[in-house]
């Protein structure tokens, strides 16, 4: 048990301001010399034990009657270990822009809201928290190895990460597996992380805005964001290094940088969103299913075809579902993607049946002015039809006969009759790739 006769001059004042909640500023008004980057070097006038903030919180001193007592110290040097295990707060914990000689932890801890804007801490044991009635103020902060771990925390307000620095090179910088936040996570405005930033599973209430960001880690993840719930995911970053794992995600809104291949790497299977931000063409956008490092998958082209069908863009989701087949036929085998070539050339997969019509006219030119200039023989000169150049060659396209002049004429010159055998091959080809485009259409939507 600390008593007040221990406590050194800063650590008086801040047991003496706790029950007024008064902020006391141990900053020397040189920005140089405030720097907490620095904050190794400051004396013993800017030094105040872990176990006395720990004592404060903890309601080792009496609050005043009418007032609301708070733990608000600025530009200190934090020595010893700030541990609040399994510990419940009396208090709001502000901690802002000191020197941690050690990692805190907070393992398990029941806290009012709590910050620890523009520090530098060598890491952050704060799984399993809750923190009640407000946020968790990561503003500015500087967090080095083993970065921040906050999995299974539980935040009624905000996890705030403007301008944060985290820092565990070819590790986890942040680890928010399973939080739960009633707002949201805010990492835009400078927000850094050197190694992954884990929030799989994670419950947003509002919003994971990385509008701006950085996330750095070469050759690994980058961002896993895997089965993570939110109303609105924003992943404009400024600049990302490593993969994105987005797969199973469901938010209501996602925002994405505009960028053809993406900025990283981006898996994307089972994420479902309810509108895409910003809107741009189909094209625009299917680097992102393309792109997969998983490969082709179906369901993210089939999620972004239904996002263009819902904004009533018909044509940009036909687009996105020829993309589908495309993709898909880079993984048949030879024949199936011979078949699959020829599928799109003559109707599009079916998303373009017009290009039967364009090859049908095509063809009809071709054979109507080479069987012009030949002389036809008749079958039976005596009952034949009068030679129509343009019938017969439709008569030859057309797979069931109907026209008379098919059977009726004939060429014997072999350029002509080979051109006739084609036209016919042609037509039943055509035909074919036509009805089983439009089966396709009809079976898949």
């Amino acid at each position: 048990m600390l008593s007040y006769a221990e406590l050194t001059p800063p650590e008086r004042l801040l047991w003496d301001a706790f029950a007024t909640g008064e902020r006391v500023d141990l900053r020397t008004g040189d920005p140089a010399s405030d720097d907490p980057a620095g904050g190794e070097r400051w004396g013993e006038d800017r030094s105040v034990r872990a176990e006395v903030v720990r004592a404060l919180v903890l309601g080792g001193a009496e609050a005043r009657p009418g007032e609301t007592p708070v733990v608000h110290l600025v530009g200190a040097r934090i020595t010893g270990r700030l541990k609040l295990v399994f510990a419940e707060a009396c208090c709001v914990l502000r901690l802002e822009r000191c020197w941690f000689e050690l990692r805190p932890q907070l393992y398990a801890a029941r806290l009012r809201a709590t910050g620890f804007a523009g520090s530098h801490l060598p890491g952050l044991g704060a799984n399993r928290i809750t923190v009640e009635g407000g946020n968790l103020d990561l503003m500015h902060t500087r967090i080095t190895a083993p970065g921040a771990t906050l999995y299974d925390a539980r935040l009624d307000g905000a996890l705030l990460l403007q301008d944060a620095q985290l820092s565990n090179p070819g590790g986890v910088a942040l680890d928010g597996a399973r939080m739960e936040v009633g707002s949201g996570i805010v990492g835009d405005d400078g927000f850094r992380a050197e190694g992954e930033v884990r929030l799989p599973e994670a419950q947003l209430g509002e919003a994971l805005i990385l509008t701006g960001a950085r996330l750095v880690s070469p050759g690994r993840a980058a961002l896993t964001c895997r089965n993570l719930r939110a109303r609105v995911l924003d992943l404009r970053a400024e600049r990302v290094t490593g993969t994105v794992d987005l797969r199973h995600a469901r938010v209501d809104v996602l925002h994405l940088p505009d960028a053809d291949p993406p900025k990283a790497p981006t898996h994307v299977d089972g994420l479902v969103y309810g509108a895409l931000e910003p809107h741009l063409p189909a094209a625009r956008r299917l680097a992102l299913p393309r792109h997969d490092p998983d490969g082709y998958r179906p369901q993210p082209y089939q999620q972004l075809a239904a996002t263009y069908q819902s904004l009533g863009h018909d044509h940009e989701a036909r687009a996105v579902r020829l993309a589908q087949q495309r993709h898909r036929r880079t993984t048949l085998r030879p024949a199936a993607r011979a078949w699959g070539h020829l599928l799109d050339a003559t109707v599009g997969y079916g998303y373009r049946p017009w290009l039967a019509g364009a090859w049908l006219a095509l063809l009809t030119l071709l054979g109507a002015a080479a069987f012009a200039a030949g002389e036809p023989t008749a079958a039976k000169p005596d009952e034949a039809a009068p030679f129509n150049p343009l019938v017969y060659t439709l008569d030859l396209l057309i797979p069931i006969a109907g026209l008379g002049l098919r059977n009726a004429w004939h060429f014997t010159t072999p350029p002509l009759q080979g051109l006739a055998y084609a036209l016919v091959g042609a037509g039943w080809l055509l035909t074919t790739a036509l009805v089983a485009g439009v089966t396709r259409v009809l079976n898949r939507g």
